[in-house]
């Protein structure tokens, strides 16, 4: 045999066995079904990192898919399993941005409002979140009005406008045990106006109450403690109420 041809045949084997190999290690790329599965079926059992992963995959490698929806929402979905709030805020409006026909949209605008609702901070700290958590509970009611999620949103704007009457109530209690008394009546009254349907509401007539009774003025005090002994429906507050009017006789 021909030196030169013996020279070309074995570099030639040794390449095509090297691309056989390289080949066979490669991994097989599955479809966007398999993926979607295995998401599904981590989200399921509550591993939400691999949920993440899975519906990640679909999102990114499958751009073509008619799963790419349903993989965004279910995406969006592991990341509030997760308590990523923030992040599952972001997925729920790239949701809503990219496929606004989608059938999940009136769902990723609900977990919107309760991802917010979750991020709710202590009265006394930044309320930010209550006013998006509020924001996008009311937006869900005006455009779903049919929606059984309706009452839990209700509820939800209740708690809301309570932490944030709270909030605007610690404010004006501070200024009361500080002496200010001419900015604590400015804030009570602010709350008063913006919070009536709060439980804050009648302790704030009562700390009205006090201001005027320390200025003198016994019967806007009055005014005051006798709405709450008549509507309040808060024993101790209608009892403290009821010791300070009679103190007036």
């Amino acid at each position: 045999m021909d030196v030169k041809l013996v020279r070309f045949v074995i570099p030639l084997s040794a390449l095509l066995a090297l691309l056989w190999s390289c080949s066979s290690s490669v991994p097989t790329l599955n479809k966007a079904e398999f993926y979607f599965e295995r998401g599904q079926q981590a989200l399921g059992k509550e591993r939400c990192v691999k949920a993440i992963e899975e519906f990640q995959r679909v999102v990114t490698n499958f751009p073509g898919s008619s799963l790419v929806p349903d993989a965004q929402y279910y995406l969006a979905e592991a990341h509030y399993c997760s308590e990523d709030y923030v992040q599952a805020v972001f997925e729920y409006e790239r949701l809503m941005n990219t496929y606004p026909s989608c059938e999940w949209v009136d769902d990723a605008q609900y977990r919107i409002a309760e991802a917010y609702f979750k991020q709710l901070r202590r009265a006394e700290l930044d309320q930010q979140e209550t006013y998006e958590a509020l924001n996008y509970f009311r937006r869900f009611i005006e455009d779903n009005p049919d929606s059984p999620l309706v009452a839990v949103a209700r509820e939800r704007i209740v708690e809301c406008r309570t932490r944030l009457a709270e909030k605007r109530y610690l404010g004006a209690r501070l200024y009361h045990e500080q002496g200010h008394l001419e900015a604590a009546a400015i804030t009570y009254r602010d709350l008063l106006r913006d919070f009536p349907d709060t439980p804050y509401y009648y302790e704030t007539l009562t700390r009205l109450g006090e201001i005027a009774h320390s200025h003198e003025e016994h019967k806007e005090a009055r005014t005051y403690w006798a709405e709450v002994e008549r509507d309040s429906e808060d024993e101790k507050l209608v009892r403290q109420v009821k010791k300070l009017l009679d103190e007036l006789e």
